[in-house]
């Protein structure tokens, strides 16, 4: 596991949140944190630190095996993945800590580094149906659900964003990845985008096919991107696919596509693809309120289905326009 080899360590370790999408609470963190503070001056504790100039990304407890537990492990703790004033208080409460019992190691990783950890970790433990150990579903053989036919439908959009001169660099995010249909053509194309989507079935047999990559997938709703991601984050944005879209639910798809933005950069690029015309047009109104510039493209084929309109623009700065 990416982590162990990071930090240099054979033990077993746990994330103390139970899931991705609790790290956003950080009820069990704060919780163990208090009784963790209440013995910390009395007994020496194994501590492991990882920082990013100086900010606690991570700490590590260490626990011994005993009657209970018949391995060594590690307990992993962090607040990187919380909004801002979580984070801070994870940050205030791990230093209070590490005063009074400095770390054995403390080691310096880059937030992206740190979040590829804990999204392996998590996938990991989804597609080992630790998260779901009553789970009848079996898995399915790869040519029952990828198609090349769709992978190449993606790659023909890219080819055209090519020739206008909007090919996405830098930090991407594929929101509503699904199983990695589409996500498999991004790979192929030599683009590694974080894949999020609420549907942990669906991540979870994309992991089993090896089309999604643990360290670049992560559950979670797309309406909350803001909630785990700092503005700004992503150089593009992009979902394929999208929907369905109707008149009824368009306060979902806007919701999405409202926080699609606001995690993208000043002239991110934001790329969605639906299978019909009034799809595209209630996603390109949405993100056209939230300042981005673009065009609706007709991509229809013989066949009828997939990314048959997409819209492609760029968010506004003041100094660059599309």
């Amino acid at each position: 596991m990416l982590l162990q080899e990071l930090l240099g360590i054979d033990e077993e370790i746990y994330f103390v949140e139970e899931s991705y999408l609790a790290q956003g609470t950080l009820e069990r963190t704060l919780r163990y944190f208090n009784g963790i503070k209440s013995f910390s001056g009395e007994q020496r504790m194994r501590l492991l630190r990882v920082h990013e100039r100086g900010r606690t990304l991570g700490l590590l407890l260490f626990n011994p095996a005993d009657k209970n537990v018949p391995v060594d492990f590690w307990s992993v703790f962090t607040g990187s993945l919380a909004a801002a004033p979580l984070k801070e208080q994870f940050e205030a409460a791990a230093d209070s800590i590490l005063i009074f019992n400095p770390p054995e190691k403390d080691i310096e990783l880059s937030s992206e580094s740190w979040r590829d950890v804990v999204n392996e970790y998590y996938s990991l433990m989804l597609v080992s149906r630790n998260f779901c150990p009553g789970c009848a579903v079996r898995p399915e053989s790869y040519g029952s659900i990828f198609s090349e036919n769709r992978v190449q439908r993606v790659k023909d959009i890219f080819d055209f964003l090519q020739k206008k001169g909007l090919y996405p660099e830098g930090r991407l995010l594929e929101v509503c990845c699904g199983n990695g249909m589409s996500t498999l053509a991004l790979y192929r194309l030599g683009l590694a985008p974080l894949g999020v989507e609420i549907n942990k079935c669906a991540v979870c047999q994309g992991l089993e096919q090896g089309v999604l990559k643990p360290q670049r997938v992560v559950v979670m709703d797309a309406t909350a991107l803001s909630r785990s991601f700092d503005p700004g984050s992503f150089d593009a944005v992009m979902g394929f696919m999208l929907g369905l879209v109707y008149e009824f639910n368009k306060e979902l798809w806007t919701g999405i596509m409202r926080e699609a933005v606001s995690v993208a950069s000043d002239n991110a690029l934001l790329l969605f693809t639906v299978s019909s015309k009034p799809e595209i047009e209630i996603l390109a109104e949405a993100l056209r309120r939230e300042g981005v510039k673009g065009e609706i493209v007709d991509n229809t084929d013989s066949e009828g289905t997939y990314d048959q309109w997409f819209f492609v623009g760029k968010k506004q700065n003041l100094s660059r326009n599309f």
